[in-house]
């Protein structure tokens, strides 16, 4: 077992099944729950006998109370054994709030998409390293989909660099191994066809505003995981490479020719890949 995973505790209401599959994305950590449903955040996780080391906080609202309880806390614990806090919020919590408890933590996320980035989030606040796939990257079609032509030149450029075979199109095209899909959820039927590229492979949907409803319909129309666009790139090579190694994500292979044509040969497809040296998109959810 880590050793540092008995002092990573997790705060919320795991009655709330959207914070319960927040925590339940942690299972390899294994780390302390505590279940609060209390306005009072517990004192447990700044005990000075075994402090946590890293305190995953989840709000549905965050009041003044909250950033006078962390101060004092603070002050209590002191700079030497103050936890590293991440922050996770509802929608409901308004930036004044989350501005007058900057200082008081490392990083703030939104509830909506937590359960894809809070993994990574943790392994690099702990200073481990993320294990890439064992397969070979390079082999693995990802198609960039958006109608946003920056947008998927800087997403494609981004998996290209981490090894995969990428191409981007302003729409559906053939069949990928991964799709990567600037979602428009204004449009209505974009479930249906979030659904119909779903049964082809893996897509990971990119939601220009995540929150619950927004996230639930991608899920439920066969999303394989969700991210706020924009988004850390990191993020999405984390969940590109975590689909890969959860889905046994094959390659597809062209068929070779036949000197004479195949009855019944399958149709193949193959990727192509543009190379531009290009910024990513990033986010900045880290609160100094």
């Amino acid at each position: 077992m880590d050793p540092t995973a008995r002092r990573i505790w997790f705060v919320g209401d795991l009655d709330d099944p959207w914070v319960a599959d927040i925590a339940a994305s942690l299972s390899d950590l294994d780390p302390i729950q505590y279940e609060s449903r209390a306005e009072a955040i517990p004192e447990q996780p700044f005990d000075a006998a075994a402090p946590a080391r890293v305190l995953i906080l989840h709000r549905s609202r965050l009041t003044p109370a909250d950033v006078v309880q962390l101060e004092d806390l603070r002050r209590k614990l002191g700079a030497d054994l103050w936890p590293r806090i991440v922050l996770c919020v509802s929608p409901y919590v308004r930036y004044a709030e989350l501005e007058a408890c900057a200082n008081l933590v490392d990083l703030i996320l939104p509830e909506a998409t937590a359960r894809e980035t809070l993994p990574r989030e943790l392994d690099r606040l702990l200073g481990r390293a993320a294990a890439r796939p064992d397969a070979a990257s390079d082999s693995i079609a990802v198609e960039v989909v958006s109608t946003n032509y920056e947008i998927r030149n800087l997403l494609r450029e981004a998996c290209h660099r981490a090894g995969y075979q990428a191409s981007d199109s302003p729409s559906f095209q053939a069949p990928a191994d991964l799709t990567v899909w600037d979602v428009p959820i204004l449009e209505p039927r974009w479930t249906e066809q979030l659904e119909r590229r779903s049964r082809s492979g893996p897509v990971v949907a990119l939601l220009g505003f995540a929150d619950r409803a927004a996230v639930s319909a991608a899920r439920e129309s066969g999303a394989s995981a969700c991210l706020d666009l924009p988004c850390a790139i990191d993020d999405l090579i984390h969940v590109l490479d975590r689909i890969v190694k959860e889905s046994a994500v094959a390659p597809r292979h062209v068929q070779p020719p036949h000197a004479m044509p195949a009855p019944h040969a399958a149709r193949t497809h193959s990727s192509r890949a543009w190379v531009h040296d290009r910024g990513e998109i990033t986010r900045g959810l880290d609160v100094a």
